[in-house]
């Protein structure tokens, strides 16, 4: 997976506890359009800290562009941000 880092518009619902759960995003593919990801699966969770900043990561499973495909989302705690890190 190749490390992208871009910020994302995320639809996700939070459990009573609060932790999200991603269900669908937005992004612009290689030509600028924008398109509308379902996450399929979520194969990863976990709690990761990086100099001194908490946050939340999926790696997860798509079907788009016509490709199955792995990608990691991040949730930034401190400013409830969401990046799509790896794809």
């Amino acid at each position: 997976m190749k490390i992208i880092s871009k910020p994302i518009d995320m639809i996700a619902s939070f459990n009573e506890e609060g932790t999200p759960r991603p269900l669908k995003f937005r992004m612009k593919n290689s030509e600028q359009v924008s398109i509308v990801i379902k996450i399929d699966r979520i194969l990863l969770y976990e709690k990761q800290k990086k100099a001194g900043i908490e946050s939340l990561v999926f790696r997860c499973q798509s079907c788009f562009e016509n490709i199955e495909r792995l990608y990691e989302l991040r949730y930034t705690l401190s400013d409830c941000k969401w990046v799509l890190y790896k794809i």
